[in-house]
C-alpha cells in the first residue's frame, strides 16, 4: 500500500472520528460511499451530513448536509476536526416538531461542527417557506447557536406578496 494511500484513509479515519465525537455530544454523524484520495492529504467524504440534536428532547435542531466535504487543514499542516470544508451546502434549521424551518445554500463554505456555525465569502441563498422570504447574496455567516444569519455583501431579499394580504376574519 503506497504511503499517499495510507495517509488519505488515515485522514478519512480522523474525520470519522470526528464525526463519532459529534455524536456522542448530542449530534449524529453520517457520511455515505467511501473517502476517496484527494491533491491533498485530507481525504474528501461524499454524501456527507450531520444531524445536531437537542440534548433534552432528541428532537432534530439542525441539519448540514453537503455533496462533499474534507476535514479542514490547521495552520501547522494537521487537520481541524471539527472544521469542514464542504461543496455543495444545504444547511436547514427544524422547527420544535422537527419540520423545516430555515434552509441555506452554499456551493461552497466551511462548516464547525462543535459551534454549529457556517461561513463562506462565496454566494448563497437562503429561504423560509412558511413566510416567502428568500435572501441572496455573497458573503455569510450563520451561528447555529443562535440561529442567526448575517451577509456581508450584495444582499438581495425577496418578500411575497402574501405577507401583505390582509387575513380574513375570523367568525
Amino acid at each position: 500500500m503506497s504511503s499517499t494511500h495510507l495517509r488519505s484513509g488515515l485522514t478519512a479515519l480522523l474525520g470519522l472520528m470526528a464525526c463519532g465525537t459529534l455524536a456522542q455530544g448530542g449530534g449524529s454523524a453520517g457520511a455515505t460511499n467511501a473517502p476517496s484520495a484527494s491533491a491533498s492529504s485530507a481525504a474528501t467524504i461524499r454524501q456527507w451530513g450531520i444531524s445536531l440534536r437537542d440534548n433534552v428532547t432528541g428532537r432534530v435542531q439542525l441539519r448540514f448536509s453537503s455533496t462533499e466535504a474534507s476535514p479542514a487543514p490547521s495552520d501547522k499542516g494537521g487537520l481541524v476536526p471539527a472544521l469542514w470544508d464542504v461543496t455543495g451546502l444545504k444547511l436547514e434549521t427544524f422547527k420544535p416538531d422537527e419540520s423545516s424551518d430555515f434552509i441555506i445554500e452554499s456551493p461552497s463554505c466551511r462548516v464547525n461542527v462543535t459551534t454549529r456555525d457556517a461561513g463562506s465569502i462565496g454566494s448563497f441563498t437562503a429561504r423560509r417557506e412558511t413566510d416567502g422570504i428568500s435572501v441572496r447574496g455573497r458573503g455569510f455567516q450563520f451561528d447555529g447557536t443562535e440561529r442567526r444569519l448575517t451577509v456581508t455583501n450584495s444582499v438581495q431579499i425577496e418578500l411575497r406578496t402574501r405577507l401583505f394580504q390582509p387575513k380574513p376574519a375570523s367568525p
